[in-house]
This record gives structure tokens, sequence and C-alpha cells, in this order.
């Protein structure tokens, strides 16, 4: 087997719509572009889920969330989800560190994704509540009313959400642990998992002057759900914006600076001779709406917005490419090991191998399958033409109101912005995606 250093690095609530490699009228990704222009983009790529949790399990594992069992994002992960997860026999950090790797991470997240690290930073501890970083206490604080809400704010002086640290303390960190294991033990390959949390609303470590127009006043009136209209109004609590304008500018200055530090780390491994000798990943762990689909900054829904992210993958000695085919975060595990000649290939995975894509242009999927963990039971197939979305229990465990119909269908070649719902009362792909059920 070959050992090549491997890195990951997860860009949270990351959407294509929003980098001008993608067609955006703003450059926010400038660094992204120099990293593109030696590694493989790929323009048709897309999560298996719309949440972190679910998603991030996927690409340790291979497998879509119905598989690996991680279906819903925390804290409303349940039980027998755990329990699913537990029955996995192979997981990356674990396959790598067997195999001599050593293992770090920058993230803050934990729970079963702490596995096999030999280093793992939790950012939550850096100050703020830790009783309001409960689940169940979450839970009760996001159903409060939004006046509730705000005065309890105000009276703990700190946010029901975990703390990380910004961009630059996340690159620095994740930098010094590769300088760490180089200078310690510079013939053994490493992997490090990087997650960049600040593209996630309020993007809460990002600089941004607000501008003077207001019209958030306007934007709840048009909200006609009353819970997902509280819901917002919690959301915006104090974060000093008052305009979808100015949020969409804090959420392009976030990717911005992310940007940046990607540059850090594209120069630091050139000067190092690690460029050569590294398998580098960027990509989102999911999309996010910000302002479409009256959803309002949030993964919700299962609509190309909260799905279809950015990916790019660079491998050594494979030239610069654009992937315009289909593939998925389920195939990055297959990718690796099949271009490290992995001795064990696991049993029992969705994820497929993207080197005869990346080599041949031979597609490895005419479709893709996505998973809502915001919702109880909403899922989705997707083909270049059609997307189908299936929603059982279409309500929303976030602002409890419902973000699709029981079954929509779009035309993604006439509609790409998913506007129009054409089901009617059949749909070819329904064989794909059959109801509960039915199975």
């Amino acid at each position: 087997m070959d050992k090549k250093n491997i890195i990951i690095i997860i860009v949270d609530a990351f959407r294509p719509k929003n980098l001008s490699l993608f067609g955006y009228k703003k450059e926010t990704d400038k660094n992204l572009k120099k990293i593109a222009k030696e590694s493989i983009l790929f323009r048709q790529f897309f999560s298996s889920s719309n949440a972190t949790a679910p998603s991030l399990t996927s690409i340790f594992t291979g497998k879509y969330p119905d598989n690996h069992g991680i279906i819903h994002q925390f804290p409303y992960t349940k039980d027998e989800e755990i329990a699913r997860l537990q029955e996995n026999k192979f997981w990356l950090t674990s396959f790598l560190k067997e195999r001599g790797y050593n293992t770090f991470a920058v993230d803050w997240i934990g729970l079963w994704f702490k596995q096999d690290f030999d280093y793992y930073e939790e950012r939550k501890e850096r100050g703020g509540n830790k009783f309001l970083n409960i689940p169940f206490i979450k839970k009760i604080l996001l159903h409060l009313p939004s006046w509730a809400y705000t005065f309890g704010k105000k009276f703990t002086k700190a946010r029901a959400s975990e703390q990380f640290a910004p961009p630059d303390q996340t690159m620095e960190l994740a930098i010094s642990k590769i300088k760490e294991s180089k200078e310690k033990e510079p013939e053994k390959p490493f992997f490090l998992f990087t997650h960049f949390w600040d593209t996630h609303f309020p993007f809460k470590t990002i600089k941004y002057k607000a501008g003077e127009k207001k019209d958030i006043g306007e934007v709840l009136k048009k909200i006609k759900s009353k819970s997902q209209r509280e819901y917002f109004k919690k959301r915006i609590t104090d974060i000093g914006l008052y305009s979808i304008e100015d949020m969409i500018g804090k959420y392009d200055a976030a990717i911005t600076e992310i940007d940046r530090q990607l540059g850090k780390l594209f120069k630091f491994l050139k000067k190092n001779n690690l460029w050569n000798e590294t398998i580098l990943v960027i990509l989102g762990d999911h999309g996010t709406n910000l302002a479409d689909h009256d959803i309002y900054f949030s993964s919700s829904a299962l609509f190309d917005d909260t799905i279809h992210v950015p990916m790019i993958m660079h491998l050594p000695e494979f030239e610069e490419k654009e992937i315009q085919e289909f593939a998925q975060n389920v195939d990055i595990l297959p990718t690796l090991l099949d271009y490290l000649k992995s001795d064990i290939m696991p049993e029992n995975i969705d994820g497929k191998s993207m080197i005869p894509l990346i080599k041949n242009n031979v597609a490895i999927r005419d479709k893709v399958f996505s998973f809502d963990g915001l919702c109880d039971d909403i899922k989705s197939v997707r083909t270049k033409s059609k997307k189908l979305i299936l929603a059982e229990n279409p309500q929303c465990n976030l602002c409890k109101s419902e973000h699709h119909e029981k079954i929509e269908e779009y035309n993604i070649e006439n509609d790409p912005e998913e506007k129009k719902n054409i089901f009617n009362r059949s749909s070819e792909l329904m064989e794909f995606l059959k109801p509960e059920s039915d199975d």
C-alpha cells in the first residue's frame, strides 16, 4: 500500500453558488482557484445529507446515512442510529492508524468522530456556557418563543451554540500539527482532518461592517409559517445584521477568510516539499439556503442548494482536470483506498472509486441519493435531468414548519432552481425511492 499524506478539509454549509469558480459575481475564492489549477475540480458533486453528522459519517464509512445508521443531525440523532453506527466494521481513521499513519484533527464535534485520532482538538471548551450545549437543553431553548429566547440570551450572556476558533487559529493549529508530525517522525505519513465552521450562520468569528439597509422586518412578514418566523427571529437575535443583503455579504466574507487560510496551507505544502506527497481534499459537508425556497440561512430541505457542494481533490501525479459527471461524498473513501493501492476494500459500502472517472472520464453513477438530517423522514434521488423528493414526514426539526410537499419532482434541465413541482401521480424515479412502508 502506498502511503501518501492525506488532508481532508471540510468547510461547513459550503455551496458552489457563492464561488467564482462556479460563476459567482464576487471573487470569494482566489486561493481555491489556484489550488484547483493543480487539482481535480468536481462540478457535479453532492453530499449524502444536508446535515453535518450524517454527511461526515458518510465520508468516514463510504456509506449512505441509511446504511451507516446516522440519519439525523444531533441533537435529533436517535439511540437506534448510534447502535447502527456501532455495527460498522470500517472507519477511515482506524484503518489509516493501523497502517502506520499519524492521525490528528482540528474540530470540535467530538462524539464518534474522535475515534482513533492521536490528537483531537475540541474547540467547544473555549468559553460559552457548557450547560447550554447539552442537547436536551438546546432543544428546549430552540422551542421557546422568540421573546423568551432573547431574554434568556441577555440574561445568560451566552449563545446556545458551541464555541470554535476563528479560521486563522484553526489553520495555524492544523499546520503546527503537520510540522510536529514531520519533525518527530519524518518518514511516517499523516492524516489530518480539519473542519471550518465559520460559514455556518451567524458566521460569528467573521468581522463584517453592516450597511445601512434594514429589511428584516419585511422579510419576517413574508414568512408564512408562524413557527418558521419565530425560529428565524431567534436566530437573528443580537447578530447586528438587519438585511438579507448583509447576511449574504457576511457569508461571502466567511468564505473569503477561509479561502485565505487555504492559501496559507497551499503555500506551506509547496514550500516544505509536501505538495507532491500529499492528497488534499476540500469540500463542503453540505450546502445551505441563504434566502432560497423561502428558507433563510439554514440547510433544511433537499434542494440542490443544500446538497450540491464544492469539491476539489489533489492527487499527486494526476494532472489538473474538471469533472462534469456525478460523484458524492461516499465516493471519497473508496477513491483514497484505490489510489493508495489498499490491501482491502470494505464490503457493503455505497461509495465507488472515482479513479476511473478521473483517469478516463468513465461515469461511476447516473444518479445521486441524499437524506434529510433535519427532518424525520425525507430522501431524494437526482439524475442529470430530474429530481424526486419523497417526504414521508416533512416537518423540520428546527423550525417546525414544512419545506417540502409529500412528493415533489423537478425538471432540473428546465427548472434548475427547483421552483415548479411537476409530480403528477407517478414518476420513473419512484422505483429508486420507495416509502419505508414499501421496503
